[in-house]
């Protein structure tokens, strides 16, 4: 039994088995390899094609020598679909006259007794159940006799119609309301953006200036600097210097701030060099901005008999190698002491009390300096230590440092918690139920209309059985013609099914 019928259903509702509600069928596919079957003028559908909404299209078509030539059935409008292998439950609703493969299941809802939708939105609630029903090891699927089998709630059907107004009402604002919160998070970004470059041209602390203005220039600063400096590369140094600082600001290479540390791999032959208590960070753990621990770990004897370094606590790390790089520039400060591995470079800033600055300062920088990124062996990505080494920071008075890091770090946190309330928005609309609401007390039970139906298909089988014994014809059926007539003119909108 299904868990939606461990609840207590409505006096006025019943259980079916999903075989009594329609007539059901599963689909073919014509031979491969034979082209005479293939990209006809009939869509044929896959799993793949399943969209848990209105289905009006197909990757694949066949020809009519293609579905003689199997089992696959031409299906008419407004026939449920639903998958059977794989993505068990997966549903459709043909849009399109079209056929199926063999791993889509397909029903006729019987018009006198279910609503088309109603049945759409309620297998849809119940894929989890449909999908414990599934058997199998990587591919898990269905039979057409277990999902048959398996039982629903009916209600009268004035109650199913209303079921699914208010589904579709509900579904329709709760698309309106995912619609909204969608628009939040590229608006979040362009503020923090916008945030980060106010700060480091110098506009979020103009005021800030204009009330100290007797602080030490941050010339005076990088003068008693003690790091000592390759040769400028001029060329990164300038187009990475490209727009005006306030007087009491200077353009400095990120080389001549501190130390830059590369990383790497102690032998992985050597077992003692592993699973030890020193971090060891690769590009896997850069996805917080406060490194502490990482993956995996080393051993100081590791260290001993490697290249591979200590991080100090305080620095800035920066991944330069991997595909990664094609989209983002992971930048984060360590919490604690570390070692990196060679697709990592350490920077070790000269003045500790920078650092909270520089880390603000290396997001800033993410969207440029993804441009002078560079292909490597096998497609990889690289961003060259000379680059790095020479990019210009713009480095304020150590002062204005301070204040810029309090005011940044006020407002990012201020977009931190509007996004997690979109999260959590976004997550209680993804779980909102599609409740089933009041029942008209007035409608004719379920158990009634089931019982007529039944003995109105007895009469129409005895009327049947007569006309063939007096005439040898069945006038009792009615055309398959009238039938696909009917299936045609269900209404087929959806809303809210995208």
């Amino acid at each position: 039994m299904s868990k939606i019928l461990s609840l207590k259903i409505p006096q006025n509702w019943t259980i079916l088995k999903l075989e009594d509600i329609g007539k059901w069928g599963s689909g073919g596919t014509p031979k491969k390899g034979i082209a005479e079957y293939y990209s006809g003028d009939i869509p044929w559908l896959k799993i793949g094609d399943l969209n848990d909404g209105l289905v009006e299209e197909a990757e694949e078509r066949i020809t009519e020598l293609g579905l003689r030539a199997s089992s696959a059935k031409l299906l008419p409008l407004g026939v449920l679909l639903i998958a059977m292998y794989g993505s068990i439950g997966k549903l459709g609703i043909t849009g399109i006259h079209c056929a199926t493969n063999q791993a889509i299941a397909f029903c006729y809802p019987d018009v006198d007794l279910i609503n088309l939708k109603y049945l759409f939105w309620l297998l849809r609630n119940s894929k989890s159940e449909l999908t414990a029903a599934g058997k199998g090891g990587t591919q898990q699927n269905i039979s057409q006799t277990v999902l048959k089998a398996f039982e629903i709630p009916l209600p009268p059907l004035n109650e199913q119609r209303r079921i699914v107004a208010k589904i579709e009402a509900l579904k329709a604002r709760s698309q309106k309301a995912k619609e909204a919160l969608e628009e939040i998070p590229p608006l979040l970004d362009q503020f923090r953006q916008s945030v980060l470059a106010a700060a480091f041209r110098g506009d979020l602390t103009a005021d800030w200036r204009s009330q100290n203005p007797d602080v030490e220039p941050a010339s005076i600063l990088i003068s008693s600097l003690n790091t000592p400096y390759p040769e400028l590369c001029l060329d990164v140094f300038e187009k990475s210097s490209n727009y005006e600082l306030p007087p009491s600001w200077i353009w400095v290479p990120l080389g001549k701030l501190g130390l830059l540390m590369g990383g790497g791999t102690p032998s992985k032959d050597n077992p003692n060099f592993w699973n030890g208590s020193i971090p060891w960070v690769s590009p896997k753990d850069m996805k917080q901005d406060r490194i502490i621990d990482s993956i995996d770990h080393i051993s100081e004897e590791a260290i001993s008999n490697s290249s591979v370094k200590q991080i100090p606590k305080g620095a800035i790390l920066f991944v330069v190698r991997g595909m990664i790089l094609n989209h983002t520039f992971p930048v984060a400060i360590t919490e604690s002491v570390v070692t990196v591995n060679q697709d990592m470079k350490a920077f070790v800033p000269e003045f500790t009390e920078m650092n909270e600055y520089l880390l603000l300062v290396s997001k800033f920088i993410e969207n440029k300096i993804l441009f002078w990124v560079k292909a490597a062996t096998h497609g990889t990505r690289r961003l060259e230590t000379p680059i790095l080494r020479n990019w210009a920071f713009p480095i304020p008075p150590s002062k204005e440092q301070l204040e810029i890091v309090r005011r940044v770090q006020k407002l990012l946190k201020t977009a931190d918690l509007i996004e997690q309330s979109y999260k959590e928005a976004k997550a209680y609309l993804d779980q909102l139920d599609q409740s089933i609401l009041a029942k008209d007390p007035n409608d004719e039970p379920a158990s009634i209309l089931l019982e007529r139906i039944q003995a109105e298909r007895a009469k129409r089988e005895a009327e049947t059985k007569t006309a063939k014994k007096s005439t040898g014809k069945t006038t009792g059926q009615r055309s398959r013609k009238a039938k696909q007539q009917d299936l045609e003119s269900i209404q087929l909108g959806l809303p809210g099914l995208e």
